[in-house]
């Protein structure tokens, strides 16, 4: 059997003080290690390139999105097979990488994800804001797939290279590109499965925003992700949302009248406004689903028709 040529990249920013320990130990299970530098201000760059790893640098901060962007196009060019993702702050323990790396040689899956819930120890070193936060923002993105994830935020994957066109297609540049990306795998369908990791926080707190803020953050792009992808299902449970919050407004206004009087006329026009509201929600998600579906049809037409051309020269 043929070996699988495997990158390991490592979109880092600011991260010299672990940057070269992840390196060597990577470097162990693949053959080649790319670092991402994105924009550090610090020697992220030289302290990886004399851990030996091959080194792209962005001239700013472009976020991880980018990043991940950048190390597909050069995988791709470089002939690999696999390329694996890790993130440089040292969470991840590179000899994980065998196991997410041999599902897709065997051909099971396209897309490995490196997932803390389905690990006995995996959520054990894992802060509660975190582990709350990660269940949050992974059950707003299974809402975009077609089968539950566990861990979307994980940033500890391995694709198959003929996965990285699609993939190319996001538009994603900050930390939610993990759940735009595997909603573009399921899109397209690619096969995908979780494998159960352990993962370090002791000592980690390399995040410049409050947790909260980039919880939300996260989460409003996640939304984002959901809105284009499943738009019947986005709209749908704001359409869902504003038909109980209008229910509410009566069954609250006759408690508090005694049912003897009848609604205020700010409680019909919160009632009515919401009516409008839920039924103007679900419109737009029958229209944009059309609309996806038509863009879809007239995208493979021009492929199909690209092809042909190109065969017959």
């Amino acid at each position: 059997m043929m070996m699988n040529k495997v990158l390991v990249a490592i979109p880092a920013l600011n991260e010299k003080r672990t940057i070269a320990s992840v390196v060597l130990l990577s470097k162990e299970y693949a053959d080649s290690v790319l670092v991402v530098d994105d924009g550090s201000t610090d020697n992220t760059a030289l302290v990886a390139k004399l851990a030996g790893a091959q080194v792209i640098s962005h001239d700013c901060n472009r976020g991880k999105g980018a990043a991940i962007i950048t190390a597909f196009k050069w995988a791709d060019r470089s002939g690999y097979d696999i390329i694996v993702f890790i993130d440089g702050d040292g969470q991840h323990n590179p000899s994980m990488i065998p196991k997410l790396v041999r599902p897709i040689e065997r051909g099971e899956v396209d897309i490995t994800i490196g997932s803390r819930w389905h690990h006995d120890e995996g959520l054990e070193e894992m802060p509660f804001h975190r582990v709350f936060g990660n269940w949050i923002l992974s059950t707003a993105t299974s809402l975009s797939l077609n089968k539950i994830i566990k861990d979307s935020q994980s940033g500890y994957r391995a694709y198959s290279m003929k996965t990285v066109t699609s993939l190319m297609e996001s538009m994603e540049t900050g930390f939610s590109v993990e759940s735009e990306l595997i909603a573009l795998a399921d899109r397209a369908g690619f096969r995908w499965k979780e494998i159960g990791i352990k993962s370090t926080y002791s000592e980690l707190d390399t995040s410049t925003q409050p947790s909260w803020y980039h919880g939300l953050s996260v989460l409003a792009r996640a939304m984002r992700v959901l809105r284009i992808h499943k738009p019947v299902r986005f709209f749908g449970a704001l359409s869902f949302l504003s038909t109980i919050g209008a229910l509410l407004v009566v069954l609250l206004g006759r408690l508090f009248l005694g049912g003897e009087e009848n609604l205020s006329l700010i409680g019909l026009y919160i009632f009515a406004s919401l009516l409008i509201m839920g039924g103007f929600f679900m419109f737009s998600g029958i229209i944009l689903l059309g609309m996806n579906q038509v863009s879809e049809r007239v995208i493979k037409i021009l492929l199909d028709m690209a092809n042909k051309k190109k065969n017959k020269l």
